[in-house]
């Protein structure tokens, strides 16, 4: 047996210690915007922790939905999009009331360079997708 196919052999007999997920668009987009955010307060200094309020979020990720969007459905959406990513344990909610959140530093180890170039390409065919609808 060739040592190639024994390694794949001995890949499918060993457990997988992390449950792989397709991700939404949604999600995957506000996991790139608080990766590029934790990257920028990192770079700021100071602090340790980087704390942002749902409001945050919601200022982040506007751009990427239609002019004239609900506010109201939008809010709604970034709680979904939150506690969803509250469950994958990238961020930390601080308190039920407010909003608030942590990110938490996995994210870095999750959201990788390699992550991010891949999620660009994928914005670039949504991208020439839509001009091509819009044509």
């Amino acid at each position: 047996m060739s040592s190639k196919k024994q390694e794949e052999d001995e890949e499918r007999e060993l457990p997988r210690l992390v449950a792989r997920r397709q991700l939404s668009y949604p999600v995957s987009l506000v996991l790139a915007l608080l990766r590029k955010k934790l990257a920028e307060f990192d770079a700021g200094g100071g602090e340790t922790r980087l704390i942002m309020s749902k409001d945050d979020v919601v200022e982040m990720i506007r751009i990427f939905f239609p002019d004239g969007s609900d506010d109201v459905k939008l809010i709604g959406q970034v709680d979904a999009i939150l506690n969803k990513i509250a469950d994958l344990g990238f961020i930390r909610r601080m308190d039920k009331g407010e909003g608030t959140i942590e990110v938490r530093r996995i994210i870095k180890a999750f959201v990788d360079a390699q992550w991010l170039s891949d999620f660009d390409k994928r914005l670039e065919g949504y991208r020439g997708q839509e001009e091509k609808d819009d044509e």
